[in-house]
This record gives structure tokens, sequence and C-alpha cells, in this order.
């Protein structure tokens, strides 16, 4: 009987977790932020294809990647496009009570959850396809730096690249990619699972609010970081997409100037605690025959 009712359950979780995506990647909107999205990476990486030919090298997906994450025009850009495609998404409260008349509550949160989960594993999955379009075929598969991404972070506009990268190279000299590529993945995970989980509360505690309204504070909070960095230091422990860029955190125990992985690590997930707690506190208070 255990057994049946787990399944039941699961099937219930993940049926709503299709049910999201398919809701909301059937919107022109979102198909034309991906399209965008992947035009603007290719038109930003230029004639990196042109350069690696010429020069016989190859670089790994994984490091133009990093480049991307790490440099606060091309980060931005993404975190714009993921913001566009999760700001809409349909758990707003009017969607709601159908669903909780035939499943439990529990079922639904946890279906948003792994819905949250299943499109930024998607959306960051296909900016790395539209990376590899860009250098196929002088793709790298090493797990360590190649000698053409280094030279990209001294002179990228030499390499057929549009712009710079603000890349450290402390991270390069004392960490090896296997380490930064998957804290720079852990950190992506964790920014874009607590800002759904916030635009998830805020649909919840306002009736047809905007959503984008999270996506804009955490916006509006890097570019203060970045721009006004000198008036408001402070202000990089608290950025949520400042801190999901794995170069401006601290590189050794020595520097308290900026925010460690650590400490990135729990604020992240102390927001997505406090955002769930609201989203269940929220929905303790549904009554069904509403």
């Amino acid at each position: 009987m255990a057994d049946r009712r787990t399944k039941k359950t699961a099937k219930q979780i993940f049926g709503y977790a299709r049910l999201n995506f398919h809701m909301g990647m059937r919107q022109g909107k979102n198909l034309a932020v991906l399209l965008c999205m992947g035009c603007f990476l290719l038109y930003y990486l230029g004639g990196i294809r042109g350069y690696l030919a010429s020069a016989e090298e190859t670089v790994s997906v994984q490091e133009l990647f990093l480049a991307m994450m790490n440099t606060h025009y091309t980060a931005m850009t993404v975190w714009v496009g993921y913001l566009l495609v999760i700001c809409d998404i349909p758990y707003s409260e009017k969607g709601i009570y159908p669903y909780l008349i035939r499943t439990s509550r529990k079922s639904w949160l946890l279906g948003q959850i792994l819905y949250l989960f299943l499109v930024t594993i998607f959306y960051f999955f296909y900016v790395g396809l539209v990376l590899a379009a860009a250098i196929v075929p002088h793709i790298s598969f090493r797990i360590s730096w190649t000698n053409a991404f280094v030279k990209m972070l001294n002179a990228p506009w030499r390499c057929g690249i549009k712009n710079y990268f603000s890349f450290t190279f402390s991270l390069i000299k004392h960490n090896s990619q296997y380490v930064v590529v998957v804290r720079q993945l852990f950190l992506c995970l964790l920014v874009s699972m607590t800002l759904g989980m916030l635009t998830m509360a805020i649909h919840m505690l306002w009736k047809n609010g905007p959503g984008i309204l999270v996506g804009a504070v955490a916006l509006a909070c890097d570019y203060l970081v970045t721009a006004v960095l000198d008036a408001i230091v402070g202000l990089r422990y608290f950025s949520p997409l400042t801190l999901s860029r794995i170069s401006a955190l601290s590189t050794s125990v020595n520097d308290r100037f900026n925010p460690s992985f650590s400490y990135a690590c729990l604020f992240l997930g102390g927001l997505f605690v406090v955002s769930l707690s609201i989203s269940i506190w929220k929905l303790r208070r549904y009554e069904y025959g509403r």
C-alpha cells in the first residue's frame, strides 16, 4: 500500500513538472528569448572559430562557459534570458486551486521545485550547445586549461571576440579546471533555484503580481556592485548574481574583501529556504473549496 502511494505521489510530482515545462516552453515569448540568447552569444564570440582554425588551437566548452558567466556584460545577458523564461511560470495563485483539489499540497510544491530544477538544466544546457556551435569542430575535451583559453583572456579581440573577458588569472593559477567548473555550475544552480523560488513566493503573496520583480532587483544589485563598486562595497555580499560568478569570490583565506565560496553557498541556500518557507506558509492557508 505504501509503495502504491509513493508511486502515485511521484507520478503527480513529475506530472506537475511536465505540465509547467510544457506550458512554459510552448510560449512564443520563451522561444523568442532562447533564439535571441543564441544569436547574442554567437555574435559576441564572433570569429573565434576562424581564429582557432588559423592557429590550429582548440578550446573547451566549459572554458567558454566560465568566461561567459564571469564577464559582467555577458553574464547579465544570460541571467536576463533565464529570468524572462521563469518570470511568468504557471504557478501564480489563480492556477493553484484546481490542482490542489485533486492532489496534495506537498505534491504540488515538490512538482514546482522539480520544474525549476529541470528548466535550469535545460536552459544552461542550451547555452552550452550554443557555445559548442560557436567553436565546432575545434572543441577540446581536456580537463586542464588550454593555451587558447589563456590567450583569449589576455587579448580576446585578437581571437575574434567582440569584447573583453573579466576572468581572474588567480583562478587558473591556483585551481584545476575541474574544480572551477564544478563550483561555477553549482553556483549557477543555486542562484537559479533561489531566484525561481523567490519569484514563486512573489506570485503567491501578490496575486497576479509581477514575477519579474525579483529578477529586476537582482539585476539592479549586480549592476550597482559592478558600476558603483567603491561606493557600496558591502552590497557584493548580498547580490545573488554577483555571488554566482566564481571570479567575484575570494581565492584565498587572506582575502577578506570578497565573499568566499562557502559564504555564497550559505547565503543563496538561506534565501532558498526563506522563499520555500513563505510558499509552504501560503499553501497551508489555502482552502480546497475556493
